[in-house]
């Protein structure tokens, strides 16, 4: 990377357990290792994100934001940036990208700021409009992970226009090279002939669980051998909800939640279907794994899943907030025929368009272009 060498880049993000944004971050910061950029890691906190940043060999500053316009973390990151001698700000979400602006502010440095979804821009956050526009006024480029989001940040805040840019989240094909796992039905007392309908994300009010559960329910009326799978960290209030939903169902429905794996490329390697069942999704990482995995896709209409899967093609897409649709095509799905079809077109398409090598090329690209200025 010709006129990079040495140049350094402070990483921030919001959060501090898993999901897709964090996958993103770890998997920038691996890549960054191979290239003569030098990273500086801040976290909020301990968790999930700071084991996988020490595994990568990076030692995290941990600083604490609570509460609202906190100075003494715009204190403390002013201090590292000048300490470390910081030549780009690359944040993710909202909170972060609004301190990294502030810095860029401060600093005079130029600075990414990364949106992973509509729950980023959520219209109940405070002083939202204010804080568009501090990362407005303070962001070099502003980055998008799918073309509804772009459109939705340029029509509903005052974001220049000619600041927004769309770089896909990307995933790695080599994790879905392996030979396929095969214990999770032994782990879960199933039958062979099982069918598993896996979900991937954590439990939040955008993944649409209740409507899963109502679509396990109806399915138990039709099949008693499809069981449906999720994956991913529990919100304790949440998970009480769908707990509770499932106890007054009509019918006991065969939901298994697993919570929290470290496994996933192996839990979906063993599915014979993935479901997004997401009511609002700015990209969905875990549904280009499926379909890496060799897995057929149902996803909601929910956004980013629009712009990864063509309806019929390499994917169904099925209606938000819609259990009978998810129903339908599940059924749909176990003809052979219409499995294999879609299963093979989504395969090439994830490749072509979504790997992690994609993802990262754009946003060396734009480290160049900004650290270089």
């Amino acid at each position: 990377m010709t006129g990079t060498a040495g140049k350094t880049i402070l990483h921030l993000i919001d959060t501090t357990g898993p999901g897709g944004a964090e996958t993103v971050f770890i998997s920038l910061l691996d890549k960054l290792k191979g290239t003569e950029f030098q990273n500086v890691v801040v976290l909020r906190g301990e968790g999930w994100v700071a084991d996988q940043v020490r595994s990568l060999g990076l030692s995290p500053h941990i600083i604490d934001s609570k509460g609202s316009f906190n100075l003494g973390y715009i204190r403390a990151l002013r201090h590292l940036l000048k300490a470390e001698k910081v030549d780009l700000i690359h944040a993710h979400l909202l909170g972060s990208n609004v301190y990294g602006a502030l810095l860029a502010l401060i600093c005079r440095t130029p600075m990414i700021a990364t949106f992973h979804g509509a729950v980023d821009v959520a219209a109940g956050e405070r002083f939202l409009r204010t804080k568009f526009s501090i990362i407005g006024w303070g962001a070099s480029s502003v980055v998008c992970v799918s073309k509804r989001l772009q459109y939705e940040l340029a029509e509903r805040s005052p974001l220049p226009k000619h600041k927004l840019k769309l770089i896909y989240n990307g995933v790695n094909p080599e994790i879905f090279s392996r030979a396929p796992a095969t214990a999770l039905r032994e782990e879960l007392g199933l039958s062979e002939d099982a069918t598993l309908v896996v979900s991937v994300g954590n439990v939040r009010p955008a993944k649409g669980y209740e409507y899963l559960v109502d679509a396990a329910v109806n399915m138990a009326d039709v099949d008693t051998n499809t069981h449906f799978i999720v994956v991913g960290h529990q919100r304790e209030e949440l998970f009480n909800k769908l707990k509770a939903q499932v106890a007054e169902a009509p019918r006991q429905p065969n939901i298994h939640w697993l919570g929290f794996r470290q496994d996933v490329a192996d839990v979906l390697r063993q599915a014979d279907i993935f479901l997004l069942p997401s009511i609002s999704e700015g990209f969905s990482i875990s549904t280009v794994e499926a379909m890496m995995a060799g897995v057929p896709v149902i996803a909601t209409r929910s956004g980013g899943p629009e712009e990864i899967i063509v309806d019929g093609e390499s994917g169904l897409l099925v209606p938000i907030k819609d259990p009978d649709a998810i129903v339908r095509a599940i059924l749909n799905l176990k003809e052979t025929a219409l499995c294999r079809e879609v299963t093979e077109r989504a395969r090439k398409t994830a490749y072509d368009r979504f790997s992690l090598e994609s993802m990262l090329q754009s946003y060396f690209g734009l480290y160049q272009s900004l650290v270089t200025r």
